[in-house]
């Protein structure tokens, strides 16, 4: 049952999909680089929130056996991650189109929750924050790229959306996650990993 049509034409769809995956992305975080911040076993669950293309996807999909969720609220974006898939040959990646605040997975079902740049585009970043916290299990990893320009003259999304390292890592703490990790990119962006305690 898709009811949401495609409101920005063929040619948005076209432009934010090359914005997507443009190469400079990968040279400020590489996927794998990312990834591999993180101790994920073979074995690892990966849900990544706001798939977009996959950009974060596929690199994971090619890291682990078990199955990597690709949750976006954009039917053609998750059509684009399964053709994706298919060329590369993976079987290990299964697409969910819903919102970050109703992740269609059961409580404790996943190792890894990955989410770049999308939190800020959260209507509530608290109930994305405790669903997240629902689906991952005790020990699991949520990592997260986000940016804080502090009011530089880098682009990024409007200041008054942006979510600064240290007002994620306390709304975090709420939910159960202690940050682990931390790192600075260029244009202003970083990257925490948090780690859900018992």
């Amino acid at each position: 049952m898709n009811h949401h049509h495609n409101h920005h034409g063929e040619a948005g769809f076209k432009r934010k999909v090359d914005y997507l995956d443009r190469p400079e992305r990968s040279e400020v975080l590489s996927p794998e680089g990312f990834l591999t911040a993180m101790q994920i076993g073979k074995t690892a669950s990966i849900l990544d929130l706001g798939a977009g293309t996959g950009f974060l996807t596929i690199p994971a999909a090619k890291l682990v056996d078990n199955t990597v969720f690709a949750l976006d609220l954009d039917a053609e974006m998750l059509k684009l991650i399964e053709e994706k898939a298919k060329e590369a040959e993976l079987a290990n990646v299964q697409t969910l189109e819903a919102s970050m605040d109703a992740i269609p997975l059961e409580a404790s079902s996943v190792d890894v929750v990955l989410a770049s740049l999308v939190l800020h585009e959260a209507s509530s970043l608290e109930n994305v924050l405790s669903d997240v916290s629902r689906v991952v299990k005790t020990g699991g990893y949520f990592a997260y790229v986000e940016f804080d320009t502090k009011g530089t003259d880098l682009k990024g999304p409007p200041m008054e959306i942006q979510i600064s390292a240290v007002k994620l890592r306390e709304e975090l703490a709420r939910f159960g996650f202690e940050v682990v990790k931390n790192w600075q990119l260029d244009e202003g962006m970083y990257v925490s990993i948090a780690v859900k305690k018992a």
